[in-house]
């Protein structure tokens, strides 16, 4: 186990909330139309690794500040992020390309194999980012349940965060655009509101190990006595 005995709350959801937004904003400007700090995004495979990593480390030191865990342990979450940004762009391209290929020999219609490529390739990167985070948090907490979870919690996130953000920026009537306000601000806002969510799981579960610490200590003062 790799954690620290501290009891997270509402300061450690704030600042994954906080992390997620400003690695978000990070990225989002270095790629926005007009002000690419990398030129092509997609020229290269190391650019979205190089974007995801900002994010990455503001986490960093989240887990390594708030929760305790250990250099190795948040150094671990972040190789481990990085790896799935990378799994993530190699699986997106075989998924639009095999789906394809494999719609036309299905039953189903052209029309809904196209909405299942499409809905499905939006969730192939929280699908590895939560089951990479998911192998770091369950070798931190010694509970290889959390691994599993995870994968869930970032799938949850982030259907929950697509859909709210859609729905703010149709309330704004904001159109997807290449200005700050247009390309920056809604990938910021679904970030935050990703983190949001995983950031109350992430609370949840280091609460549950603090009890579970906790008891430990309690039952073995008693059988000391």
């Amino acid at each position: 186990m790799a954690v620290a005995k501290r009891r997270p709350g509402f300061a450690l959801w704030i600042a994954w909330v906080g992390a997620g937004a400003l690695g978000a904003a990070v990225a989002a400007s270095a790629t926005q139309p007009g002000h690419e700090v990398f030129g092509d995004t997609g020229a290269s495979y190391w650019v979205p690794i190089l974007l995801a990593t900002p994010l990455a480390l503001l986490q960093f030191l989240v887990l390594r500040g708030l929760i305790g865990v250990s250099v190795v342990a948040a150094g671990m979450w972040i190789g481990l992020t990085l790896v799935a940004s990378a799994a993530s762009i190699f699986a997106i391209s075989g998924w639009y390309f095999v789906v394809p290929q494999l719609v036309p020999r299905t039953f189903i219609s052209i029309e809904t194999g196209m909405d299942i490529m499409f809905t499905g390739g939006e969730y192939i990167n929280p699908l590895l980012l939560g089951l990479a985070q998911g192998v770091a948090l369950a070798w931190v907490f010694g509970r290889a349940g959390i691994a599993a979870w995870w994968v869930v919690i970032n799938l949850v996130a982030y259907a929950v965060s697509l859909q709210l953000t859609i729905f703010a920026l149709t309330a704004l009537a904001i159109e997807p655009g290449t200005t700050a306000g247009s390309y920056v601000l809604p990938r910021v806002s679904l970030a935050a509101l990703y983190a949001a969510v995983t950031g109350l799981a992430l609370v949840a579960i280091v609460r549950m190990q603090y009890v579970s610490i906790k008891a430990h200590v309690s039952a073995a003062s008693k059988g000391a006595v």
